[in-house]
Formats: C-alpha cells, sequence, structure tokens
C-alpha cells in the first residue's frame, strides 16, 4: 500500500513524520551515523552556497529552494539520532537557536540601544562561553581561507591589524618576494619552507581580501566556476574543430582559452 507522509495542514509534522519513516525503513538511512552524515552536511553546504550564487547572478530562486530543504533534512536527521540516544530532540534544538537569538539581540527584544551591533554580538557570544581562555579559541574548523579570515577578524578586535589596504599590499608583496626567493636559493627544493612560504601569501590575500570587504572563500569559488565555463567551452571548441586538447601545444591552448573566454563574455552583454 501506498503510503502517504505529506501533511498541508503541518508541514513540520509532516517532515518530522518522514524522517522517522525513513530511519526506520530504509536500510541506507537507517545505517546512517553522526560520523557518516558529516561528508553529507559539508557538499550540502556548498551546494546551499552556489543556489545562493545563482540567485543573486540569474535571479534562480529554485535551487536555493531545493538546497535549503536538503541542509534542512539534514538538521532534521541529526536531530533525529540524538533523539535516539535521548540527548535532545528537534523541539530542544529549535528552543535553543530562539533563546541565543533572543539573548544575542538585546536592542531587538529589551530596547538597549548598542553603540556597536558587531562588538555587542560579540561580547554576548563570549560571555556565554566563559570557558574560553583565549581570543582564538572557539573558531568553529572552517575550510581555511575562511578560517583564515575568522582568526584575522578576532586579532583586529585588539587592534592587530593594519589600519590601511595599503599596509597589506606592501606586506603582500613582501611575501611574494620572499617566496621568490626561497622558489630560486636552490635547486633542492625544500618543500617545507615552500610550503611554509606559500602559506603567507595565500594568509596574506585573505587579509587583503578582508581588508576590501572581499570574502576570499566566496570569491575563489567563484573563479572555480569561472575556470570550468572557460574549460568546458575550450572542449566544446576543440570538438568542434575536430581536434583533441591533448594533442594541443600550450600557444594553442591559451589561443582555444581566450577564445573560449571571449566567447562567454560576450553572451553575457
Amino acid at each position: 500500500m501506498k503510503r502517504t507522509i505529506v501533511n498541508n495542514a503541518n508541514k513540520y509534522n509532516a517532515l518530522c513524520s518522514l524522517v522517522d519513516v525513513l530511519r526506520k525503513e530504509c536500510p541506507w538511512d537507517r545505517g546512517q551515523t553522526l560520523s557518516s552524515l558529516k561528508r553529507h552536511t559539508l557538499e550540502e553546504t556548498y551546494e546551499v552556497l552556489e543556489a545562493i550564487d545563482k540567485a543573486n547572478q540569474s535571479n534562480d530562486w529554485h535551487s536555493l529552494k531545493d538546497e535549503l530543504g536538503d541542509l534542512l533534512f539534514q538538521v532534521m536527521f541529526y536531530a533525529r539520532i540524538a533523539d535516539e540516544h535521548q540527548a535532545f530532540n528537534i523541539d530542544d534544538v529549535i528552543d535553543s537557536i530562539i533563546g541565543k537569538m533572543i539573548y544575542r539581540h538585546p536592542h531587538v527584544f529589551d530596547g538597549a540601544e548598542p553603540d556597536d551591533i558587531n562588538e555587542q554580538w560579540d561580547a554576548l557570544k563570549e560571555a556565554a562561553n566563559p570557558a574560553l581562555n583565549s581570543i582564538m579559541d572557539g573558531i568553529p574548523p572552517l575550510p581555511a581561507l575562511l578560517y583564515a579570515m575568522k582568526i584575522q577578524q578576532r586579532a583586529s578586535r585588539v587592534g592587530f591589524d593594519w589600519n590601511q589596504t595599503c599596509k597589506v599590499l606592501e606586506k603582500m608583496y613582501e611575501e611574494l618576494e620572499e617566496f621568490a626567493i626561497e622558489l630560486n636559493s636552490t635547486q633542492d627544493k625544500n618543500l617545507t619552507r615552500l610550503q611554509d612560504e606559500f602559506g603567507d601569501i595565500l594568509f596574506t590575500f585573505v587579509n587583503l581580501g578582508r581588508k576590501l570587504g572581499l570574502d576570499a572563500e566566496t570569491c575563489l569559488m567563484q573563479t572555480n566556476r569561472k575556470f570550468i565555463n572557460r574549460f568546458q567551452s575550450m572542449e566544446s571548441l576543440a570538438h568542434d574543430q575536430k581536434c583533441d586538447l591533448k594533442d594541443l601545444d600550450i600557444d594553442e591552448l591559451e589561443e582555444l582559452y581566450q577564445t573560449a573566454k571571449r566567447n562567454l563574455n560576450k553572451s553575457k552583454e
């Protein structure tokens, strides 16, 4: 007999019922653990970011709706597993975030106007975690570029930051020069030192983006997509010309890349 889950009168209850049914009756869902779901949660998070860009750039909101649903399902699934361990349930999760948001918005709910909303948010967040010993404590394990931006923001709270963007540019050139010196210093390259200097370059680039109001992680994701589009256009051009990219030298590949780039730019006009 075909099972019916959807309850138009109460979507929340319908979703809870769906998670319960899948957890009990689907072998794959039943076999999932907190650890096994981590990879899927990371993928879903990045798919949400991709969908946000689609909504912003091409007014495609359908993808965002679908991806937010996938992410919401992840939250429901984690809460279901926690409930099985008698730790908490989805209602507790909702109660927790409601209480946290009210606490961190006294200017909304208590009428207390802050001098700086961001500073107030940070102060309240730190007050809720008195066990933190360092200003660097409590940063979640984010992707490296985003993590770098977070620790730079923390350092800036105590004034350990450049006041002018030009100073960051000077540091960036300094780091590039140090990398070039290390790269050219010996024929027997020291991978550890190169890795160290290259990391300094990336860290400084993140800092430059932060000073300009740019998120390095988002910028790189955008560039990755741009490169993929151009490379796929290269493949199409090569196919039309009945040639294989592997048979072309670097100059021919560059010429094809520039053609693909021009074609894509024209299509956007």
